[in-house]
């Protein structure tokens, strides 16, 4: 199912904040560089980017990383598969991926479109569908990899292949 729709509690908006804001300080003390696709500050990024994880482990029944003194590679895993969480405000967003993630991809990668604390799952990619030379984008920032929102997998079809 593409389009679902996930709102944070309570108790969920409040770990959210507090990790973002841990987050934040820590890459802030850490002299680590804005790794972030568009105009949006550093904490706005950090507050979006832990709500839509804690939206993402809600729909596949996981635990979310909660760890804010290091920076993983993922996100999430699911059945011993990778996945990096991505999202964007924008209703009609891309799946986008900067180009350093090459380096040490996911197996995977989960679009949420919205604003704390409601989301709504965009859907899946598979990293070689996503990191490669035909899906190079630029959507005004410098190249990053990009998938429009028709090109991901529904949460049904990334549950079948990835049966435990």
């Amino acid at each position: 199912m593409k389009n679902m729709k996930i709102s944070l509690g309570e108790t969920e908006q409040k770990i959210a904040k507090h990790i973002a804001k841990s987050r934040y300080k820590a890459n802030r003390l850490n002299g680590n560089p804005r790794a972030i696709i568009g105009p949006q500050s550093s904490y706005t990024t950090d507050l979006e980017g832990a709500g839509s994880e804690l939206a993402a482990a809600k729909v596949l029944n996981v635990w979310p990383d909660l760890e804010t003194n290091h920076s993983p590679d993922h996100d999430l895993t699911f059945n011993n598969k990778t996945i990096d969480v991505k999202a964007t405000r924008y209703e009609n967003g891309k799946l986008l991926i900067a180009k350093n993630k090459l380096k040490k991809p996911c197996d995977y990668y989960m679009l949420m479109i919205g604003t704390f604390p409601n989301y709504r799952l965009a859907g899946f990619c598979k990293k070689e569908d996503v990191l490669c030379n035909e899906a190079i984008v630029d959507v005004g920032w410098g190249d990053s990899y990009g998938r429009e929102q028709d090109q991901l997998q529904s949460l049904e079809d990334f549950l079948n292949e990835n049966k435990s």
